[in-house]
């Protein structure tokens, strides 16, 4: 029984840590491109959607300005 505490507190606190990672990653203060394409592939979004996205991001990366509109996005698309 202990174990299986120990094991579910364990997952929650990954859960948690994913969740403050993505949070970081889609913040534009702290913005991190890898770590924002991962959670795009990761996601369960189709396939066109997920490469919309990223060319959105690569834009952004040229126009810095609408990064934090396409980071919105992002997080919309992903449900964060």
């Amino acid at each position: 029984r202990q174990a299986a505490a120990e094991a579910a507190a364990a997952v929650e606190r990954a859960a948690t840590d994913a969740a403050a990672g993505a949070a970081a990653a889609l913040d534009p203060a702290s913005f991190d491109a890898a770590a924002v394409n991962a959670l795009i592939d990761a996601s369960p979004l189709a396939d066109a959607r997920k490469a919309a996205l990223k060319r959105a991001l690569e834009a952004a990366a040229e126009q810095p300005a609408a990064l934090p509109s396409v980071l919105a996005q992002v997080r919309a698309a992903l449900g964060l």
